[in-house]
């Protein structure tokens, strides 16, 4: 899968993104937004800007030959851009844009995030935007009052954990010659796991369980039938062989085991490898054993995660194992 190519930003680009940062404060670090008169920003595109100046060179030309048809379009194009302005504002004023959820990735795929859409009335041509990064966006041609689910992936492909950056929400409408945009920054965190390494797991698993054999333990229960013993007084009658005490007359109590999957020990010391190599593994470890429904224990370097076992002590596990750096979580 060919990775995208992302533009390193200029210098321009970075002074306009720390104006904005102090511009903006808090006002949209929000996981929903709703777009309104302070939270509207409006300019005019790259395309308004030569629009404008043409209208100005008209003018010009009109009033220097006296040409009244010349100064008329250089008026005309200057209300074209007033009316953009007003219908571009009035086209995304009232959109609803809420953050629903961020979908995490393996290693060399990209991780996603859904928006919710909505409008009290049709807004026309929205472009989500992540950290106004051209490459990455999603666009949308209509929004009206039926909620719209918008999905927009992340351009993260390497392992590690990411602060969720900021969202542009932008429109062109309605002819191109301006931008209307507002932003959302939702308070979220975005994590790209280790990429799945088959591994044998009983070559680099040790188990919890001192009693376990290939991998399984015993323990008394109610499934399978082990062996008979004598019966005590306190024992009840309910598990006595019958059968044998009407050969023998000595009462026999039968005795029944459970056999469960051992207690695992996924410990990054026992893996094989480099450091992305052995996370790997422990990643693909992990994974197998929620499916397995086993219990198990997760054990790096500088951090443990008690013996559990589910999903969300998948989603724990491997939230750690993105994080892993060597040295500190």
């Amino acid at each position: 899968m060919p990775k995208k190519s992302i533009k390193r930003p200029t210098l321009y680009t970075s002074f306009k993104r720390a104006f904005f940062n102090k511009l903006l404060k808090s006002k949209h670090l929000k996981n929903s937004i709703t777009l309104e008169h302070k939270t509207i920003y409006v300019l005019p595109s790259s395309l308004g800007w030569y629009f404008i100046v043409v209208a100005i060179l008209n003018f010009v030309m009109g009033i220097n030959y006296q040409n009244n048809l010349i100064l008329i379009m250089s008026y005309l194009m200057f209300v074209v851009i007033v009316i953009a302005i007003l219908m571009g504002y009035s086209n995304v004023r009232g959109l609803t844009v809420t953050f629903k959820n961020v979908f995490s990735s393996f290693a060399a795929q990209t991780p996603s995030a859904q928006f919710i859409l909505q409008s009290t009335h049709a807004c026309q041509s929205i472009s989500l935007i992540y950290q106004d990064i051209t490459q990455t966006y999603c666009h949308l041609d209509e929004i009206n009052n039926t909620a719209v689910t918008a999905t927009l992936n992340l351009p993260y492909e390497q392992r590690g954990r990411y602060a969720f950056q900021r969202i542009k929400i932008a429109s062109n409408y309605p002819f191109g010659l301006v931008t209307v945009w507002s932003y959302v920054q939702p308070q979220a965190t975005v994590f790209v796991y280790p990429s799945l390494e088959k591994v044998h797991s009983d070559a680099h698993v040790s188990s919890l369980d001192e009693q376990a054999d290939n991998g399984k333990v015993k323990k008394l229960g109610s499934e399978e039938f082990e062996h008979l013993v004598i019966h005590q007084p306190e024992m009840g009658l309910n598990r006595v062989s019958w059968k044998h005490y009407a050969k023998t007359q000595q009462l026999l109590v039968k005795e029944f085991v459970d056999f469960k999957t051992a207690n695992a020990l996924f410990d990054f010391n026992l893996m094989t490898g480099g450091t992305e190599q052995r996370l790997s593994q422990l990643c693909f470890l992990v994974c197998e054993a929620t499916e397995q429904n086993s219990s198990f224990m997760l054990k790096l370097p500088n951090k443990s995660i008690e013996i559990n076992t589910g999903q969300q002590h998948k989603q724990q596990c491997l939230e750690c194992l993105s994080a892993y750096d060597g040295d500190v979580l």
